[in-house]
């Protein structure tokens, strides 16, 4: 009686060591398979990242060539993606006033009307697509001033459904109010402008965008003391 009695007690032991879990992906894991997850995720999320702050705006040549020629290729070809808190703000010098004849708060654009309508539609995309997806997004359509939304989608595979509703359905000051905000507290002189770790330095900002690696390598190893590989 009492050898079965253990046996049983064994028994049990072995399969509560084996019980799965099932995470909130509805994924099922072992323990230890979950526990080692968990290890990995936080060993990922302590990788300190340094707040990078763009603006621009969709129709201005140097803002197209900043982000396709000097940022896009820092950040991926340096690996810099998982190391950056990056932020886009599409409004650049746009200004908005209101408009007493029809009681609205109106916009304009450095670039026109049609700038401020392409920076409303980047936002749209800012807010409807996870960021390295719409930072992709971005890179494509600054190919052109013409910012094909639709050919960029359909060459990246992305659904851009809510955002083309975004913009259809919601007036481009309303859309673009919280970008200008932040954008013209900075009381800009040119565009693009670079905020790197939350300081926005006037009088480097040539520097800043034809030596973009150079200032990140300095600030990143300023702000956390490391090195990072591709800085020399």
């Amino acid at each position: 009686m009492d050898k079965t009695f253990w046996a049983l007690c064994a028994l049990c032991a072995l399969s509560l060591a084996t019980i799965t879990i099932t995470s909130v992906s509805g994924q099922t894991q072992l323990a230890d398979e979950a526990t080692l997850e968990t290890a990995t995720s936080t060993a990922t999320t302590t990788i300190p990242r340094l707040p990078l702050a763009i603006h621009y705006e969709a129709l201005c040549p140097d803002s197209m060539y900043f982000i396709r020629r000097r940022l896009y290729d820092a950040l991926l070809d340096n690996d810099w993606w998982s190391r950056t808190e990056l932020k886009l703000y599409p409004f650049g010098k746009a200004a908005f006033y209101n408009n007493t004849e029809i009681g609205e708060l109106q916009v304009f654009c450095q670039h026109g009307d049609d700038e401020c309508e392409l920076n409303a539609l980047h936002v749209c995309v800012l807010e409807h697509l996870e960021l390295r997806q719409a930072f992709d997004l971005i890179y494509c359509m600054l190919r052109t001033y013409g910012n094909s939304i639709d050919g960029c989608a359909t060459h990246l595979r992305l659904n851009v459904t809510a955002a083309k509703e975004c913009k259809h359905t919601r007036k481009t000051p309303d859309i673009l109010l919280p970008y200008g905000k932040e954008t013209l507290a900075l009381e800009l002189s040119f565009v693009p402008s670079i905020v790197i770790d939350n300081h926005f330095a006037a009088y480097e900002q040539s520097s800043i965008r034809y030596n973009f690696e150079a200032h990140f390598c300095r600030q990143y190893e300023s702000k956390f003391q490391i090195k990072l590989p591709s800085c020399g």
